[in-house]
């Protein structure tokens, strides 16, 4: 079990080893307040990639068990272009609305929910790997998916005046060149026609009771920037939207364990095994550890290398790292809630989540800026980790190794303290 979850994690932290180690380049080459503008660009546009991915797509591996794939595929295919269109549409209309106020080009705009949009065709093909076990396969995809996205930002950057153009432009074309890919690779392997309406409304049943819970984490995630925006410059926000990028990276690394740990629970929960359920917990809170602690020498390496303009923001990147060590952590009981169908009870934990966090977000920003943003994720994921680990236990009662919690905690909780 190890071996997996470490192969899943191994290659997403080369993926993302590669994107963060552009990130000091970049900094060179894209001033602050242009970084700001696609900080809060990327947070109006996550809706779709948040809850299409995260959650749809969450289920896929869940009824990939007694689901025939191509059956699967195709119905998550058709599903994922009705999604897109209600998304493309109701982004437009939000924009002409809400965001025109903030002097936010239309192109821009558009470019953003163009690229967000066009990639669920990779992600479909990611989901079929997982759930086939075809870790290296994911991984190589992965890859070649960075590398597109990299060398075209570069390239764009050098040729193109406007650097918010080049980056969003690279995105939207490394979006469709990776699903064009991916269209072709899942044509061989499945066929497109067995959609299935009935597979759908299951799909649906048992994804919607996420939804809120799938919004309130993306409060959690993006409203600091759009938060932000209104308290201080866009070249302040430039300099957290960088800090807060390099900080992701404990959530990607993060995501890696959960990706390889997610197809291995259902396997084992499957069968009754409780005591290996636990025995992989508990070795997991060690593996989440390491990863904190590997993702804060990756951002402590980066600001090495970064433009002087950004260097204030290195403590805010420390603090998001930190911030979502704590959501991983709470992926992993949620799998453990939403198996037992208390997928309600998820969305009340991320919903107290996102409360606290706008609650904190509106009492420390105005006080201390984008520190302020930083110490409200840090207070928030410490709120959803508590609260689903205590839920998961109750409605499980499985005994965890307290020693292995209270390492968790007491590292993750001195190193907040301290870089707060």
């Amino acid at each position: 079990m190890i071996k997996k979850i470490l192969t899943y994690a191994s290659g997403e932290v080369l993926v993302k080893g590669m994107v963060f180690l552009a990130l000091p380049l970049y900094s060179h080459l894209i001033l602050p307040q242009e970084y700001g503008v696609l900080g809060f660009l990327n947070s109006l546009v996550a809706f779709l990639p948040f809850v299409l991915t995260f959650y749809y797509l969450y289920a896929y591996v869940r009824f990939s068990v007694d689901v025939e794939p191509s059956k699967l595929i195709s119905t998550y295919f058709y599903l994922g272009i009705f999604l897109n269109i209600f998304y493309f549409l109701s982004a437009l209309i939000i924009y002409f609305l809400f965001i025109v106020n903030y002097e936010i080009e239309l192109k821009y705009f558009i470019l953003s929910i163009t690229a967000s949009s066009s990639i669920f065709i990779f992600q479909i093909l990611q989901m079929y790997y997982r759930s086939q076990g075809l870790a290296k396969k994911y991984i190589r995809m992965a890859v070649v998916y960075s590398i597109v996205g990299l060398s075209l930002n570069l390239i764009l950057l050098l040729l193109l005046q406007d650097n918010i153009l080049a980056m969003l432009l690279s995105g939207v074309i490394t979006s469709i060149l990776v699903s064009m890919v991916a269209f072709k690779i899942l044509k061989k392997n499945i066929s497109w026609e067995q959609y299935d309406i009935v597979l759908v409304k299951k799909i649906l049943k048992y994804t919607i009771p996420l939804v809120p819970g799938a919004i309130s984490l993306l409060i959690f995630s993006q409203s600091d920037k759009l938060i932000l925006i209104n308290y201080i410059t866009k070249e302040e926000l430039g300099v957290y939207n960088l800090a807060f990028t390099l900080g992701l990276s404990m959530a990607y690394i993060g995501s890696a364990f959960f990706m390889g740990y997610q197809p291995i629970f259902y396997e084992k929960i499957s069968k009754g095994l409780s005591d290996e359920i636990k025995e992989q917990f508990n070795k997991n809170i060690l593996l989440l550890v390491t990863a904190l602690l590997l993702s804060l020498s990756i951002i402590f390496i980066a600001y090495e290398f970064i433009n002087i303009k950004y260097v204030n923001g290195i403590k805010f990147a420390f603090i998001i790292a930190i911030a979502y060590s704590y959501i991983a952590f709470a992926q992993m009981m949620e799998l453990h809630l939403t198996h037992i169908k208390k997928t309600f009870l998820v969305s009340i934990i991320y919903g107290v989540g996102a409360i606290v966090t706008l609650i904190s977000l509106y009492i420390f920003v105005p006080i201390y800026g984008a520190k302020g943003a930083a110490m409200s994720l840090f207070i928030s994921g410490f709120v959803i980790s508590i609260i689903m680990y205590s839920m998961a236990q109750r409605n499980l009662y499985i005994e965890y190794s307290k020693f292995y919690l209270t390492v968790f905690y007491l590292i993750t909780c001195s190193l907040g303290v301290y870089f707060l």
